[in-house]
């Protein structure tokens, strides 16, 4: 008498010696992994799509005037000697 043995068969064995926490783990770092690969070019195409809206393109200008407004201020007050040594 011969024993077919399935991969299916195999696979149920396996999971019933794991424990649920065991098999949570595996399906985690599958997810993580799945992640780690995945996420950046998501965001990545995200941003993409957000940085073609003029809405937050003028966002963006706004933040980096600000940004540039405090540091001629903070340049101006602290470290006068930076602002003349730019030639004209």
């Amino acid at each position: 008498m011969s024993m077919m043995i399935t991969k299916q068969y195999v696979k149920e064995l396996i999971l019933e010696e794991l424990t649920k926490a065991e098999v949570k783990d595996i399906v985690d770092a599958e997810v993580e992994k799945k992640l780690k690969h995945e996420l950046p070019k998501a965001v990545e195409k995200e941003l993409e799509k957000m940085l073609k809206s003029k809405d937050i393109k003028s966002d963006i200008g706004e933040v980096a005037k600000k940004v540039i407004k405090k540091l001629y201020k903070d340049l101006s007050f602290h470290h006068p000697y930076i602002i003349d040594r730019i030639k004209v």
